[in-house]
């Protein structure tokens, strides 16, 4: 009996709390922008250059982020996974309030025991920044990045090292704590975009001349099929005036025909 009133207990709490994550409608997403190109997150990983960037964080509504970063994998690994926030030390409570991330201006804190929070609010553009689809917009500049727990200032063109980011949207449940939403992305230096490659713009090249080739190419089949229609437009047309020609001819008969008859009758 116990057990059956614990399953049933247990299944009203997964119950509302999958209620609770369905009307938890807000979201966000994560982009970045550098010297003024927008580049979005691929399969968890962005490319950046060597220089600084801004991150942009675009809401239905604007909501709170707990927001890690660090060199080091480990705590990333475990968000890509699929591991509980519990399971993730550095997003633990504290009764301290937690820092923001703009407590360090312009600066990207990479620091592998804890998370910062990324207050709705906070920005370091306009206040009230809206995207066309009248979405909010935050921003967080980053000119130099500092790293524990090795105390350092580096700015990007001097940084080497792959930075892991995980952003958090948590939330409560009737006192407990909840995870809306979490986003995972691995930053990886560049030299150049793929754009600016010499292959990439050798597969753009191709690519063009194969468009034009195939545009060639059926316009060619057009031409062709345009030929093969007016031919037989004009071949009906022909055929037409034959038939016509044909009935005309054979009604001259018939009325020659009715004429000598009528006349044979007259001389009659």
């Amino acid at each position: 009996m116990k057990k059956k009133l614990l399953t049933v207990a247990g299944l009203i709490f997964l119950i509302l709390f999958a209620a609770e994550n369905m009307f938890a409608q807000e979201s966000f997403y994560v982009y970045f922008m550098q010297n003024g190109t927008r580049i979005n997150v691929k399969k968890t990983k962005i490319e950046l250059k060597k220089q600084p960037f801004k991150i942009y964080v675009e809401y239905t509504a604007p909501v709170d982020l707990l927001v890690y970063a660090s060199k080091d994998s480990k705590t990333w690994s475990r968000a890509e996974k699929g591991k509980l926030l519990e399971d993730m030390p550095v997003f633990n409570e504290t009764e301290e309030k937690k820092q923001t991330i703009f407590n360090f201006k312009k600066t990207l804190v990479l620091n592998p025991e804890v998370s910062y929070l990324w207050g709705k609010n906070e920005s370091d553009t306009t206040i009230n920044l809206v995207s066309q689809k009248g979405r909010r917009i935050n921003v967080k500049t980053v000119n130099s990045i500092y790293s524990m727990p090795d105390t350092t200032t580096v700015f990007p063109q001097n940084y080497d090292k792959d930075i892991y980011m995980v952003f958090i949207y948590p939330g409560k449940y009737h006192g407990e704590r909840v995870e809306y939403q979490r986003e995972v992305i691995k930053i990886i230096w560049v030299k150049r975009f793929d754009k600016e490659t010499k292959s990439y713009q050798r597969k753009k090249k191709a690519a063009a001349k194969e468009k034009v080739r195939t545009a060639k190419q059926q316009l060619k089949r057009k031409q062709k099929a345009a030929k093969k229609e007016e031919k037989r437009l004009n071949r009906l047309k022909k055929d037409e005036i034959k038939r016509l020609e044909k009935e005309k001819k054979k009604a001259e008969k018939e009325k020659r025909k009715k004429d000598v008859d009528k006349n044979a009758k007259e001389k009659k």
